[in-house]
């Protein structure tokens, strides 16, 4: 039945070409799925990601995207549970949300307005198309303006990948970005939220798979990083790549 369940929803990713509608299905397919039957779907996934498998890739991806959201958090606890449970340790960390310290992250940029901005006037700056002015609302530390900007015609993979490499980084804003269909295919973004300190771990672990030897290799040797995540990120380097495999593409 796992085999089965992971083959179809590989297929069903495959056939679907809207990023957002691959991750709504992936999303209710995990969360439909009977607990253990999901959890050895995401093994599986997993293991071959490792290994390099493109389609296996893009599911694991499809997957990390749609669980992302803090909507997803009942699926995503109930399927950690059952992984601890069954001593399926290293899946477990890439479910359970980590929340770090966010304090030194909050800061509220200067919009050049000569007074306070409120939520509702910085979710507003959000969806203008003046590149000036996006340009600030970048630093914004709310999930909520964050999930607007990225939304915005006029980003581009320069600006989200400075987003996700910004230190400090807010926890809710490294997953703002991990959940946006859009820009998480983009591998420079993968990199850059994998590479950042401040990114939650679970954020960073789901990410270290989809990575290639030469960024796995930094990440296994930079010392800024958590021990799990450079552990994680030795694990994948070590693991036999499928005969012919292919990394994924940016933009994928």
């Amino acid at each position: 039945m796992p085999v089965d369940a992971a083959e179809r929803l590989a297929r069903a990713v495959d056939e679907v070409s809207d990023a957002v509608l691959r991750a709504a299905f992936v999303r209710h397919e995990l969360a439909a799925l009977p607990v253990d039957d999901a959890i050895d779907v995401l093994r599986l996934c997993l293991g071959a990601t490792e290994q390099g498998d493109p389609r296996a890739q893009k599911l694991f991806l499809t997957a990390g995207v749609a669980l992302a959201p803090v909507a997803s958090t009942p699926v995503r606890e109930r399927l950690a549970e059952g992984a601890l449970l069954r001593g399926h340790r290293h899946l477990a960390r890439l479910l359970i949300r980590e929340e770090p310290d966010d304090s030194s992250a909050t800061h509220v940029p200067d919009f050049g307005l000569g007074r306070p901005v409120s939520l509702g006037e910085r979710k507003s700056l959000a969806r203008r198309r003046d590149r000036h002015l996006l340009a600030r609302v970048i630093a914004d530390p709310h999930p909520d303006v964050i999930r607007l900007l990225l939304g915005n015609p006029m980003m581009v993979e320069a600006d989200i990948v400075r987003l996700a490499a910004r230190r400090p980084i807010s926890p809710d804003v490294a997953r703002e970005i991990a959940g946006s269909p859009r820009w998480m295919v983009r591998y420079a973004v993968q990199v850059a939220l994998a590479r950042n300190p401040g990114t939650p771990r679970d954020v960073a672990l789901w990410v270290v798979p989809l990575l290639r030897p030469r960024e796995l290799a930094e990440l296994a040797l930079d010392a800024t990083l958590s021990p799990v995540v450079r552990e994680a990120a030795a694990r994948a380097r070590a693991r036999p790549a499928l005969l012919g495999a292919a990394g994924p593409e940016d933009g994928a």
